[in-house]
């Protein structure tokens, strides 16, 4: 490919996508070992937030569809976490945090003690170099009209709802609380992004997770399933399942593998073909290039570097390979684009 403009968006938005997905899936492990999972966690901070919030607004802060937060909120309210009470419309609850939600939001405050990798990240940037990610971010949010976060992270902040500060100095309580809204804006953007390209996936029959497994794949040729997993951040029976539809589609061929019970993954003739379709019709219309259009190449590849840096430090250590190995495929796909 010749436009370099293109290929730094394209690393901006797998380093971005890679750093989100390690964090979460750290967390998310973290949080899980308390009896909750971290979207139940995470709709008990919105409620304490937002005392009565509507079950829209829940939607929208956590960028979720209503019928997924309606089943996140009977799971609470069965677990006793959550309460619904009657307002003066009848049609209309309100919901609001138990004491025994409350207990669960402070036993997964981050401390200290915890293994939390925002953590892990609070010396690797000067604050000026912290304050360039932030806003980088926050311009991106912006301009996808998601700002109503801001609130959001400035409360969680405020409220000590995410992380418990009381032991951390001044200059560090600083640094967390942007690092917790750089999360945040990341986190917004990167399931904004998932949402704008799966839509565009549906002509080609494809689901996103499965768009993301062939790239994997034609990444790393005989790579396995439970290594794909791995890569992906998913769990095994996940890829296993993607794997499956893959198959099914004939995206993929499989060949045994020297270890027992597994198998040697392989794109095929008409599974690249599928990428290349994607790449072709797709890539310019995707909505990250109309926020980044205006951005200088200089600015990408700071923001790039420091991202780089973000995922060493989260020892996402495939990622660098990773993103040579797609632009070296995207180099020899070039002819195929016109």
């Amino acid at each position: 490919m010749k436009n370099r403009k293109s290929l730094d968006i394209h690393t901006f938005y797998n380093l971005s996508r890679y750093c989100f997905l390690n964090i979460e899936y750290n967390y998310s492990s973290v949080v899980e070992q308390t009896g909750i999972t971290l979207p139940q966690l995470r709709i008990l901070w919105i409620l304490k937030a937002f005392p009565g919030i509507s079950l829209g607004k829940i939607a929208t802060i956590g960028y979720w569809t209503c019928p997924t937060v309606t089943n996140i909120l009977k799971i609470l309210v069965d677990k006793k976490l959550v309460i619904k009470e009657d307002s003066v419309n009848k049609k209309v609850y309100k919901l609001n945090v138990t004491e025994e939600g409350e207990k669960y939001i402070n036993i997964n405050k981050q401390n200290k003690s915890k293994n939390f990798h925002l953590f892990d990240l609070m010396n690797l940037f000067s604050e000026e170099e912290l304050d360039y990610i932030v806003e980088f971010y926050k311009d991106i949010v912006i301009k996808a009209g998601k700002d109503y976060v801001f609130q959001y992270v400035d409360k969680i902040n405020s409220l000590s709802l995410k992380v418990d500060y009381t032991d951390f100095s001044e200059n560090d309580t600083k640094k967390l609380k942007k690092l917790v809204f750089f999360y945040n804006t990341l986190r917004i953007f990167i399931l904004h992004m998932e949402h704008d390209h799966r839509l565009l996936l549906k002509n080609l029959n494809l689901t996103y997770p499965q768009l993301r497994a062939l790239w994997i794949i034609e990444a790393f040729p005989g790579v396995t399933s439970r290594a794909l997993s791995s890569l992906a951040f998913w769990s095994p029976s996940t890829a296993s399942l993607i794997v499956k539809n893959l198959y099914t589609k004939d995206l993929i061929y499989k060949e045994k593998a020297a270890v027992k019970n597994s198998l040697y993954l392989f794109i095929n003739s008409k599974g690249e073909q599928t990428l290349i379709e994607d790449f072709k019709l797709n890539n310019h219309r995707l909505i990250i290039n109309d926020y980044l259009k205006d951005t200088e190449e200089k600015t990408l590849n700071t923001i790039n570097n420091c991202l780089y840096l973000i995922n060493k430090k989260l020892k996402n250590d495939m990622v660098e390979t990773y993103i040579e190995k797609i632009h070296e495929i995207l180099e020899s796909y070039h002819d195929k684009f016109r």
